[in-house]
């Protein structure tokens, strides 16, 4: 892959220097811009290539985390990044189709193949018998989407916010915005930490199906009346989307905090769809929690993701996820920075191990400190405790209908996230 990555970047660099007709001063000694710094030489010293597992969830039920697929595309970005001209790494993706049987026979499949580590880019109950299954095999598994905060597994470590770090940010926001009195909407998928922070009247628990709009509406009458003012929504992706469009029919101006999910492109995609319809907007006040690290980002390892994320995508070889295309058209517009840390994190631990064995790889993995400058495109990870993602890396993002603007030609998302200085919101 590295005879692609430097062709790639001396395309960069002959672009970065065409940005005018007008030519140089005479005497002045022009330079063009240099091309992105994307490549991460941390696997050159190990004997035989890395091999990584990649669990995603191509389809299911709501809340067993199919709306993670896509953004899982950030591990073939760090597998660009870390691949070198020796195919120093390489991902084994399998389907789970959201379902424990499933979960348990990826899970297996990859440890006879003797993965270093799995990245289970997916969320909800039917994972954890997998998880106990690669904790009985001595296997890391690393979870950048599952937020429970109820991990049992010894061998598994959150790379994302639990429910805990969501419920504290979220409290924290309504507080300095002076909002006490929330209505609560929990959905299937999702943990309590939201729906806690309303009085227990408050708290609505919300099902997929024809009854949501009058259920959702119904319960937002505090909001009309003024006895609320702020709704939440903890919920799957699609599932928070259309409670997100009933709500508009009833409280248009209210803000609406939503759940990690609605980081996904399916939150986005089935909003757009319902306005489509007439029956709800992209635009409103839409805030959420995540990693701080998006694509507004100004921090060098989100600027250098986003780099490798424009140059892997002009890869015609590169192919995506599913193997079905190429990266560019299916991936590039939504991979997201926890899937690229998650195997980021196990390419770490193999070199600081000296080697691919899961076993010398979850030694290393425990304890292990990373951050910007060892590559990680969002917030340090410590993995001393199973939520390595720490409570400083935890932030409120705010939607904008501006679109991701990475430069590829694919239906990208209709929404993209900013995160929020500390004090705003």
């Amino acid at each position: 892959m590295r005879r692609s990555l430097i062709c790639l970047a001396a395309v960069a660099v002959v672009t970065s220097g065409c940005t005018s007709d007008e030519a140089a001063p005479d005497g002045e000694d022009f330079q063009p811009a240099p091309a992105p710094t994307v490549e991460l030489d941390l696997l050159g010293d190990l004997a035989s290539p890395l091999t990584v597992g990649l669990v995603v969830t191509g389809s299911g039920p709501r809340g067993e985390g199919a709306e993670f697929a896509a953004p899982a595309a950030g591990a073939r970005v760090a597998e660009f990044r870390l691949d070198g001209d020796e195919d120093r790494l390489q991902l084994e993706v399998v389907d789970d189709r959201g379902t424990t049987e499933g979960a348990v026979a990826a899970t297996q499949q990859l440890l006879d193949a003797g993965v270093a580590g799995i990245v289970y880019a997916s969320a909800g109950a039917h994972l954890d018998a997998a998880l106990d299954l690669a904790s009985g095999a001595g296997t890391a598994v690393l979870l950048p989407y599952d937020t429970r905060d109820d991990l049992a597994a010894e061998t598994a470590w959150r790379t994302g916010p639990s429910d805990q770090q969501v419920g504290d940010v979220v409290g924290a926001m309504l507080s300095g915005r002076g909002q006490r009195t929330p209505v609560a909407f929990t959905g299937e998928g999702t943990g309590q930490g939201l729906a806690a922070l309303a009085q227990a009247d408050r708290r609505v628990t919300i099902a997929a199906g024809d009854a949501l709009a009058g259920q959702v509406a119904a319960a937002a009458q505090p909001l009309v009346d003024g006895a609320a003012d702020s709704v939440l929504v903890s919920a799957s992706a699609e599932t928070a989307a259309e409670t997100v469009a009933a709500l508009q029919g009833t409280a248009p101006t209210a803000p609406v905090v939503l759940g990690p999910s609605a980081l996904t492109p399916a939150f986005a995609a089935r909003l757009r769809d319902l306005g489509s319809a007439g029956g709800a907007t992209t635009a409103g006040q839409f805030f959420t929690v995540g990693p701080a690290a998006s694509d507004a980002s100004t921090d060098e390892g989100a600027v250098r993701f986003l780099d490798a994320v424009r140059l892997a995508a002009q890869d015609a070889d590169l192919q995506s996820l599913s193997g079905t295309d190429a990266f560019g058209r299916l991936g590039a517009a939504t991979a997201d920075v926890r899937s690229h840390d998650a195997v980021l994190a196990l390419a770490a631990a193999a070199a600081g191990a000296g080697s691919t064995e899961p076993g010398a790889v979850l030694g290393a993995l425990r304890g292990l400190e990373l951050g910007a400058d060892d590559g990680l495109a969002g917030p340090a990870l410590a993995f001393a405790d199973q939520q390595a993602l720490t409570d400083a890396g935890v932030a409120v993002l705010q939607a904008t209908t501006r679109g991701a603007e990475r430069g590829v030609e694919q239906d990208a998302p209709a929404l993209s996230w900013f995160v929020l200085p500390d004090g705003e919101g």
